[in-house]
């Protein structure tokens, strides 16, 4: 048992909980930055998705820097593996910030995937529109197969869910699904945290 206050427990995960209500409401707020009527067909990542990938990748690779440099009886090879695969769990929030692109048009949605594959969905050979909550993405699956995933990190989402809701095939949007392209056709898209 810690020689610990219980106090000083219930203190630190308050502290972890309100920390993290914070960052959450601040990549929330970072999606409905103003852009330019150029950008407004356009879904980019805002600039808290590099911000919140770079931090995490330099905090637990200096981590295992530090833990492997300065002797102590904890370091192991897999508390240096555990470290560095935490750093390596931030690359590609990393990557997508850079290599994602996605644009939309009256016809379809051009986008570009994290491996740099560029891709082309119309809206008329949707089969399949899911916004899958856990996820926070939009599931567009076309009749031939293509999935494409568009995520509710994005900046751009109302204009996206607008052409969405106004070109799909009658159908092709799953019921659950219709409310929340509505609400974000408004300018209210899925929470990050809920």
């Amino acid at each position: 048992m810690s020689d610990r206050p219980w106090w000083i427990t219930v203190l630190q995960w308050t502290l972890w909980a309100l920390a993290m209500v914070l960052v959450m409401r601040w990549l929330g707020k970072a999606r409905f930055r103003k852009r330019s009527d150029h950008d407004a067909r356009r879904l980019a990542h805002p600039a808290s998705t590099l911000i919140i990938g770079l931090v995490c990748f330099g905090f637990f690779a200096g981590i295992a820097i530090v833990s492997n440099v300065i002797p102590n009886k904890t370091t192991t090879w897999w508390t240096t593996a555990v470290f560095v695969g935490f750093a390596l769990m931030s690359v590609p929030m990393i990557s997508d910030y850079f290599l994602a692109r996605h644009e939309v048009t009256d016809e379809g949605l051009k986008y570009r995937t994290m491996f740099g594959a560029s891709r082309y969905v119309r809206w008329a050979d949707l089969q399949h529109v899911h916004y899958a909550p856990v996820m926070k993405w939009f599931r567009l699956q076309t009749n031939t197969g293509v999935v494409a995933r568009v995520s509710v990190m994005l900046m751009g989402l109302p204009e996206f869910a607008r052409l969405l809701l106004e070109h799909a095939p009658a159908g092709a949007i799953a019921p659950e699904t219709l409310p929340v392209l509505q609400a974000t056709a408004d300018g209210y898209p899925p929470s990050l945290w809920a």
